[in-house]
């Protein structure tokens, strides 16, 4: 038995369906959980989240998620996207999508062979709202972030960067990255098991599994979408640029 874990698809519903067809093709993948922020940036935050639900995928809730049930000004500040944008992406979702969301844990646990797994957007305060925040990749800091957890590892998604922490003896951390905010064709998720070495040690067996998607059609989507700010945060996320050309300045000699 293994798990499958990823993390901020944002919106980007090719990337997530080629996820999970990867996942159901591993018969030693029995769970599958995913670390929030489904939604925003990408055109299809409603599907993104309608298909997470469809097909049983353990969510926990994610920053972009809980700021469109929790709206107020300061979402621009938390979720790097704009007003408008968000509105926008309020609007998009039906009851379906926001019973879902308030649904979401903001912590799952699973005892795993020996081990306590966490899977969470990023840390929280004590009332469970996730922290604004991107904190260096420490051990001292996670483990400063993360003390309320009484866990042997941690996977978690925010920071759209991978990175990772192996320490069977201690804690790890697993940084997951995002599997929607891709600039190629290809997206990914993370595979983990753990066997038994020499000595009745352990060793965590993981590693970044690697899929295509269509990425044409979801570049197709982002052209044909009028999406407020979209030009803002497309080229970052996606490596689409919208912006047209700058205008070249040809200067003329003067004949006179």
């Amino acid at each position: 038995m293994a798990i499958a874990v990823f993390s901020d698809i944002h919106g980007n519903l090719e990337a997530l369906e080629a996820i999970l067809n990867d996942i159901r093709k591993n018969r030693k993948i029995k769970d599958v959980y995913y670390l929030g922020d489904a939604i925003t940036f990408g055109p299809d935050s409603s599907k993104c989240l309608k298909l997470l639900h469809k097909a049983g995928v353990k969510c926990v809730v994610g920053n972009h998620e809980q700021r469109i049930i929790r709206y107020d000004k300061s979402v621009s500040a938390m979720t790097h996207a704009g007003i408008k944008h968000m509105e926008y992406i309020y609007h998009s979702l039906d009851n379906e999508d926001i019973r879902f969301i308030k649904s979401m844990a903001t912590e799952r646990f699973l005892d795993f062979k020996g081990y306590r797994l966490c899977f969470t957007h990023y840390a929280h305060d004590n009332k469970g709202i996730v922290l604004e925040d991107f904190d260096d990749f420490s051990e001292s800091g996670l483990e400063k972030m993360f003390a309320s957890s009484d866990c042997d590892v941690v996977f978690f998604g925010h920071m759209h960067t991978h990175k990772l922490i192996i320490n069977p003896a201690a804690r790890s951390y697993y940084c997951l990255g995002t599997s929607g905010g891709v600039k190629g064709d290809k997206t990914f998720y993370t595979y983990f098991d753990i066997r038994a070495g020499q000595d009745n040690n352990y060793n965590f067996d993981s590693y970044r599994v690697v899929v295509r998607f269509n990425r044409k059609k979801f570049v197709q989507k982002m052209t044909e979408l009028d999406m407020p700010e979209k030009a803002n945060f497309s080229t970052r996320y996606f490596g689409i640029d919208f912006d047209p050309p700058p205008v070249k300045k040809v200067e003329e000699e003067d004949n006179d």
